[in-house]
């Protein structure tokens, strides 16, 4: 049977959520407090509404909100590759909700013993990550080149360099790729 919510619910039904709900660890708040990073547009109906559809967490009268902004930011922004001066810019924003629980939530200690996560086997596969990203991370463009097609393009520039062949653009690609012809 199930049990009736000590408040009016919302008209929005919440079935397979498509944002981020995020719990944070604060240890300065109280056991009964919890605090949580939320999309911008969520409000503090919704996050009611949420713990109480999605884990059946009762929330007290009191929910802040406050949305903390970004510090300027001199370089690249999230589209921009290289860094590129005097140019400012304010990543997005976060919105931050501490809720008031009518049962007090406690942290679980962290355990002493890794034996049941398999903590070597994680460390290695963190070190083979690190590895193959620093090897793609400068040459991963000579990775990416076989070494039969290094060679062809070698035979290709030289060729070029000693003008035996002339480039011409392409009329397959469109005019955007070029295509080789002997002279």
């Amino acid at each position: 049977m199930a049990t009736q919510a000590p408040f009016r619910l919302g008209r929005k039904e919440l079935h397979l959520p498509n944002f981020l709900v995020i719990l944070k660890y604060s240890s300065w708040l109280p056991a009964n407090y919890a605090s949580f990073i939320v999309p911008i547009w969520f409000s503090k109906l919704d996050l009611r509404d949420y713990l109480y559809h999605a884990y059946n967490v009762r929330v007290g009268p009191s929910i802040r909100s406050y949305v903390k902004q970004s510090r300027i930011q001199q370089g690249k922004g999230t589209r921009i590759i290289r860094p590129q001066y005097k140019r400012w810019h304010r990543p997005r924003a976060t919105k931050h909700m501490t809720v008031e629980l009518e049962r007090p939530f406690v942290w679980p200690a962290e355990p002493a013993d890794y034996t049941d996560w398999n903590k070597e086997e994680v460390k290695m596969a963190s070190e083979q990550q690190e590895e193959f990203n620093e090897s793609q991370g400068r040459a991963k463009d000579a990775l990416a080149v076989s070494n039969e097609h290094r060679s062809k393009m070698r035979e290709q520039a030289k060729a070029l360099l000693e003008g035996k062949v002339q480039w011409r653009p392409s009329a397959s690609k469109g005019g955007m790729g070029l295509r080789m012809y002997e002279r």
